[in-house]
């Protein structure tokens, strides 16, 4: 009888590990997203690494957007001030990591990140979707790589 007991729970901690293991909600690539940020919907044309909420890699994509966030600012600032008198935001919950890359190979301290942005004026009303690539050196320099305008969206009246 407790060797049947034994046998039984240990079977139904395997089953346990092997649910946890391919649970559905675990760290996934997601493709041809449709966004909807308020009311606004986005349309993203990659495929996109979306890490587990609360996680230590979340933080760490979170991280990185924040700190990099001033060179992504003044390039859509650069781009659009040709188009727009008004000031333009940024979201770093809305700026999204579509690939990142070792330049030189293993353990090389220089980067290639490209990001997806979705630029705003006013109370979210966004008004396109740009690709920026930059490249980030061990001798703490950022470089804008690539600036990719990929759509528009319908801004708001009176922008």
């Amino acid at each position: 009888m407790k060797k049947k007991i034994k046998i039984i729970l240990i079977v139904i901690v395997m089953i346990i590990i092997l649910i946890i293991s391919f649970n559905p909600y675990t760290n996934k690539r997601i493709t041809n997203t449709k966004l909807t940020t308020n009311g606004s919907k986005i349309i993203s044309t990659g495929s996109r690494y979306i890490p587990l909420r609360n996680s230590r890699e979340e933080l760490y994509q979170d991280t990185f957007v924040t700190l990099l966030s001033p060179y992504i600012q003044k390039e859509v600032d650069k781009y659009y001030n040709e188009y727009s008198t008004s000031s333009l935001n940024i979201a770093p919950y809305d700026v999204v990591i579509l690939s990142e890359e070792r330049v030189g190979g293993y353990r090389g301290f220089n980067f290639r990140l490209k990001f997806e942005v979705h630029p705003y004026i006013g109370p979210h009303n966004y008004i396109g979707t740009d690709y920026i690539t930059l490249i980030v050196t061990s001798s703490n320099s950022v470089k804008i790589e690539k600036f990719e305008h990929v759509n528009n969206s319908k801004s708001s009246p009176g922008y």
